[in-house]
């Protein structure tokens, strides 16, 4: 009897903090033994904003979890996030669903925003549409990255400009050489293009008397010696 006894302590002693761990463990991912919690659907295109155990607020309070996430292939890829939310909470089918952190370092979560203009109450089993918000720790990441590769490109334009000095110089030496040279040949080819002139024109001269006394005297011009 008394062995029958500890026996009982033993299994006590392990099944009831077991029975609070799972307790704890169904509260955490939004279970209620009471049935006080009504599922609704997060549809987001990408998974690494989110993730199981994700919490679920209006105006900072938590009313949910995401308790599972279910991949959708048609008409494209994109996932619904099963959000186990408090029944009693008064949230309207024309919200929207943030999806931002409480900081910098801290968990994503899912920010319930209800419409100026309510509409109807969400039902269970109602899809919602996530809105990613870009934190600051993004914002900082693409500033960096757009830095570096700044950084990078100005680098790059220096290099190129230190090795292409020299060639400049010397395409402008090559320039100024190149114009002497012409400069140099029409100074010394001026007298022969004058006295070429002068040739050119006592021949057309010539041509002109002949052609003036052929118009005169034809036939005395053919027989002319």
């Amino acid at each position: 009897m008394k062995l029958e006894k500890n026996e009982l302590r033993v299994a006590l002693f392990i099944l009831i903090p077991l029975a609070i761990l799972l307790l704890f463990v169904m509260v955490k991912l939004g279970y209620s033994i009471a049935s006080s919690t009504i599922d609704v659907y997060l549809k987001v295109d990408s998974i690494s904003a989110i993730k199981k155990g994700s919490a679920v607020k209006i105006k900072g309070y938590t009313i949910g979890r995401v308790v599972e996430i279910i991949p959708v292939y048609e008409p494209a890829l994109h996932f619904l996030a099963v959000m186990r939310i408090q029944s009693d909470v008064v949230i309207y089918e024309n919200c929207t669903a943030v999806i931002q952190n409480q900081n910098i370092i801290g968990d994503p979560v899912i920010e319930i925003r209800n419409p100026e203009v309510y509409g109807t109450p969400l039902q269970a089993g109602a899809v919602i549409e996530g809105i990613e918000y870009v934190n600051l720790e993004v914002v900082v990441q693409d500033i960096h990255e757009l830095l570096s590769t700044l950084t990078a490109t100005v680098g790059v334009i220096k290099d190129i400009t230190t090795e292409s000095k020299g060639n400049i110089r010397q395409l402008v030496a090559n320039l100024a050489t190149t114009a002497n040279t012409f400069s140099t040949m029409l100074a010394s080819s001026q007298k022969d293009i004058l006295e070429t002139l002068s040739t050119f024109r006592k021949t057309a001269q010539t041509m002109d008397e002949i052609s003036q006394e052929l118009k005169k005297h034809p036939v005395k011009f053919l027989f002319k010696k």
